[in-house]
């Protein structure tokens, strides 16, 4: 569980386990990756791809694509560095910051939820990967997972490329960047590592694309609930203005 803080709400978020009753002073609990829906709670659908990490190393090798495969073998022969803390520092912390606002903003996407982010790694829940050019020692990827004991999700993945031929290289850096993570986790104990979404619509070709590289690794789709409660009337009522919110947006894409 993490709590952290947004204008005038305490916000608790409680991931692939139900919440945990008699938190006072919160405003809202927010339970990620339910396997089934919770009474009393505002919920919604959520799609994504799980590799089972309590299979050898070589059967989750064997389960990818073989070009995935062939990609992860070529940035080792490459000489792409990786490097991962579990327990990032401030100066890791910045680093990814500045690397992924970069990134967020050439795709329109918001920038990194420092408060939320500084909050997981407050609860020893916040893992930072990243892999190297080894040419030119230019990062070209950052992952950021959520480490719980028993899975590890990813929250963000942010890649930049100058040009056609350093983006084929960020593209296998990622590839193996994955391989690597499945790799660590796995050694520390983890079953599942989640690809943190999969788009389960027909029509976002963006999006479709996204799935096919998650696909390539093997794994399977599974539906999830996310859901929010309100503890407070404060709460409840934040709950459904980003409700009609989130309906509004749906309905006008």
């Amino acid at each position: 569980m993490i709590v952290y803080n947004k204008p005038f709400l305490k916000i608790a978020e409680f991931y692939y386990q139900p919440p945990v009753e008699g938190r006072n002073g919160l405003d809202i609990a927010r339970c990620y990756y339910q396997e089934s829906p919770i009474e009393g709670t505002q919920q919604s659908v959520f799609h994504t791809l799980q590799i089972e990490l309590t299979q050898d190393a070589d059967q989750i090798l064997a389960g990818m694509k073989k070009d995935n495969r062939q990609q992860i073998r070529y940035a080792e022969r490459e000489g792409i560095k990786t490097e991962a803390s579990s327990s990032p520092d401030t100066r890791w912390m910045q680093e990814f910051f500045t690397f992924y606002d970069a990134f967020a903003q050439g795709k329109g996407l918001p920038p990194a939820n420092r408060a939320r982010l500084a909050a997981m790694r407050e609860a020893n829940m916040l893992d930072l990967s990243r892999a190297i050019d080894p040419v030119t020692g230019d990062t070209l990827v950052w992952h950021c997972t959520l480490r719980t004991p028993s899975a590890a999700r990813l929250v963000h993945s942010a890649s930049l490329a100058r040009d056609a031929e350093q983006s084929r290289t960020t593209g296998r850096a990622n590839r193996g960047l994955h391989w690597q993570d499945m790799l660590r986790f796995r050694e520390a104990g983890l079953a599942t590592y989640d690809f943190g979404g999969w788009y389960a619509g027909d029509t976002d070709e963006a999006k479709l694309r996204i799935n096919k590289f998650k696909e390539s690794f093997g794994g399977k789709v599974v539906q999830l609930y996310n859901v929010d409660r309100g503890l407070t009337l404060r709460g409840a009522m934040a709950i459904r203005a980003r409700h009609l919110l989130e309906t509004w947006k749906e309905r006008k894409n």
